[in-house]
């Protein structure tokens, strides 16, 4: 098939989760042989652009900006479109999209991400082809989360409002396409409690099967570790939790204890507790992640924000790694508590439940077994690719139907 593919940024480099998603997608499609386009944003500095054109006919680099504005948030008050959202509205994007599809011959366009859904109108008006929608979260969700976290009582009534927008906004747009491919089932749930009319089904991101065969080397006793792009506020909120409330803890019961963090840099206004700084090491961005961390006994990700499915946890389920985190976090993952991985939500139980793996009251070499065959049997892109490709199908069919 000919695919119109429409995201919001570049995947390359697969830093972070939404990007390691698109391309998993782009590569994966492209190696069952469908034709892709690929229309994104770009910016100056994107060096990128020949990686990109390994798994694509063509690329169409829309150069624009979706950065955050202090003039943007205020004006954002008198608008129905969520701020996260009205960011990305941009008439060259709209121009790109329409010139695309004047000139070429697609089967279907495949659309990333709600902050992108706003090109719906414009392509159902115009052209005769199906649309298709990837949410990779309930972005309602993250910001109700988001809210709620707030001790800030301007944050809070400017991200409670942000909610309220969504809340509208977010079944409303869903509703206006041929489908809308939800990344876990609790996401589908949640989206279709608001608006039962939406069409929707279920596909998970994937992982790259390279990382089964990693093999496992003597691990640095008592080492804990944290990956996620320090830049995204849910990531920063989980090391918050962690390492002002879980950390302190964990070093007075074992002094041994190095916590290394890796995604970047912790923010010069990060608080640390002055107990727990000679145990922390910021690792940053490293060359080669997977070899950095083959060491390391424990992976934490304590987040208390987020929707949608945290491929992290996927990939180093595969990788071999046991995990910690907390139910938001494996939240829409097919995992259970003390079989795959661990899971605790309160600072008391999330300390103990490290101090009892260091402890060896689990059985870690059990949980990475059936970790990995989790990963082998429902999570390979190959999987995930040939789901879409199903889709597609039945789409192209029922739209010929029309």
């Amino acid at each position: 098939m000919k695919i119109l593919y429409i995201a919001p940024k570049n995947p390359i480099p697969p830093n972070e989760g939404g990007k390691i998603a698109i391309l998993g997608n782009v590569k994966y499609l492209n190696a069952r042989d469908h034709i892709i386009d690929f229309v994104y944003y770009s910016n100056k500095s994107d060096a990128s652009k020949n990686e990109l054109q390994k798994y694509t006919n063509s690329i169409i680099p829309v150069e624009y900006s979706t950065s955050n504005s202090i003039l943007g948030i205020i004006k954002n008050l008198f608008s129905p479109v969520p701020y996260n959202i009205s960011k990305y509205h941009s008439y060259k994007m709209k121009s790109a999209v329409i010139n695309a599809l004047q000139i070429n011959n697609y089967d279907i366009v495949f659309i990333e991400n709600l902050h992108m859904g706003f090109l719906v109108d414009d392509i159902k008006n115009k052209f005769h082809i199906p649309v298709l929608l990837r949410q990779h979260n309930v972005e309602m969700k993250i910001m109700k989360r988001f809210f709620e976290s707030q001790k800030s009582s301007l944050l809070r009534f400017y991200s409670k409002l942000q909610y309220k927008k969504f809340l509208k906004y977010e079944p409303n747009l869903c509703s206006k396409f041929d489908k809308v491919v939800m990344i876990t089932k609790k996401d589908e749930d949640d989206l279709l409690e608001l608006n039962a009319k939406i069409k929707t089904t279920v596909i998970p991101a994937g992982v790259e099967k390279s990382l089964l065969s990693i093999q496992q080397k003597v691990k640095e006793p008592y080492s804990i570790f944290h990956i996620g792009k320090l830049d995204w506020f849910p990531n920063i909120d989980a090391l918050r939790f962690f390492i002002n409330d879980v950390l302190p803890f964990l070093v007075k019961k074992q002094p041994k204890i190095k916590f290394y963090i890796y995604g970047g840099k912790l923010p010069e206004n990060f608080d640390i507790p002055e107990e727990v700084k000679n145990h922390i090491i910021q690792k940053g961005y490293v060359d080669n992640l997977w070899t950095d961390i083959v060491d390391k006994q424990l992976a934490v990700i304590p987040l208390r924000i987020g929707s949608g499915m945290r491929l992290k946890i996927v990939e180093l389920l595969a990788a071999g790694h046991n995990i910690l985190t907390t139910s938001i976090g494996c939240e829409g993952i097919n995992v259970e508590d003390e079989k795959h991985l661990l899971i605790a939500d309160q600072k008391e139980e999330f300390a103990n439940k490290v101090i009892d793996f260091f402890n060896g009251k689990f059985d870690s070499e059990q949980m990475i077994r059936n970790g990995r065959t989790l990963i082998e049997e429902q999570y390979l892109w190959e999987k995930i690719a040939e789901k879409f490709e199903q889709t597609f199908e039945k789409l192209v069919s029922e739209n010929k139907n029309k």
